[in-house]
């Protein structure tokens, strides 16, 4: 028995180990992931201990196995450790010719006469992400305006960006092929022209998603273990959204006009929703005087761990001259 448990603990430790570097490649874990052995260390020593009150030997690859599935699950959970300088750059990046190593690609749009509505599908691995309104110097001839910047991994594809046009809405896509982690960068000023479709899927982002002068109709958003910022204004719409995040900490910005449902699934997830005014009506918890809201935004947020913050602004009304 002890020899087939060893057998499968040594096969079950190298799919782990993959998994944990498809998760490093794809921008859910970074290279300083390994930096929370520090921290966890001391949990060896307790596996070692708990074999011999048993009387029993561990075999090596169980506790390696055991060791690398907590590292992952505390890493997720509390962040990674900061690296500033890390030596496995000079090993899996490519230098673009210059001494950051970095590239970039610009994501302009113009719109067209006709255009009403966008739909913008990113597919970004871990990132760095700025979404705003267009200055209003731009706003006047652009739909979007931006660029997104990157440090290539070894043999890693060029991030695709593309549109196209069907009718009167026009679908842009940036998917990205690289995977620097939160060395990649996106910031993108969106017009506030038409209305939006927003289905955003990546690794840990960090950021601030501001759709407070957007009309954005429709938003899906998919992330790792993230830490951003999510603002929405009265613009006079219904606004649907869907966030599936990783262990994160989510602050919403939404005004205290603005009607507000949101259901809530999560584990251990922290929130100020009671302290904001929000109340609870049959597992959502609702904003009072909803029905009658000029504008509403309704959340279905899953979170796996971490803190939700709401920031209910009052809108500053000016007055008539």
């Amino acid at each position: 028995m002890k020899i087939i448990w060893a057998t499968i603990s040594r096969g079950l430790l190298f799919i782990c180990l993959g998994v944990i570097f498809f998760l490093i490649n794809f921008g859910i874990l970074s290279w300083s992931f390994w930096l929370s052995v520090l921290d966890l260390w001391p949990l060896i020593l307790i596996l070692l201990g708990i074999g011999l009150l048993f009387n029993k030997q561990l075999p090596l690859s169980t506790i390696l196995l055991v060791f690398l599935i907590a590292l992952a699950g505390y890493s997720l959970i509390f962040g990674e450790r900061h690296v500033p300088w890390n030596p496995l750059n000079y090993y899996f990046y490519q230098d673009s010719g210059t001494s950051s190593l970095e590239n970039s690609m610009t994501t302009d749009v113009p719109l067209p006469a006709g255009i009403t509505r966008a739909q913008v599908d990113m597919d970004l691995g871990g990132a760095q992400v700025n979404l705003a309104s267009l200055v209003p110097a731009d706003n006047q001839n652009l739909l979007i305006k931006g660029s997104y910047s990157w440090k290539k991994m070894f043999g890693s594809n060029r991030p695709e960006f593309s549109t196209r046009q069907e009718g009167e809405t026009m679908i842009v896509s940036l998917i990205s092929g690289a995977h620097g982690g939160m060395n990649n960068r996106l910031q993108m000023g969106l017009s506030e022209k038409v209305k939006y479709s927003l289905d955003i899927n990546a690794g840990a982002i960090t950021g601030d998603l501001d759709f407070n002068r957007l009309e954005v109709e429709k938003l899906l958003l998919k992330t790792g273990a993230s830490n951003f910022q999510l603002q929405f204004g009265d613009t006079g719409l219904t606004t649907e959204g869907k966030i599936d995040s990783g262990a994160s900490g989510i602050t919403l910005v939404i005004p205290e006009d603005v009607g507000l449902r949101v259901n809530l699934n999560g584990v251990a997830t922290n929130t100020n929703f009671m302290g904001s005014g929000l109340l609870l009506d049959d597992e959502e918890w609702v904003s009072p005087g909803y029905d009658q809201a000029r504008t509403k935004v309704n959340l279905d947020i899953s979170c796996a761990a971490g803190s939700i913050q709401l920031i209910r602004p009052k809108v500053q009304v000016e007055p008539a001259i």
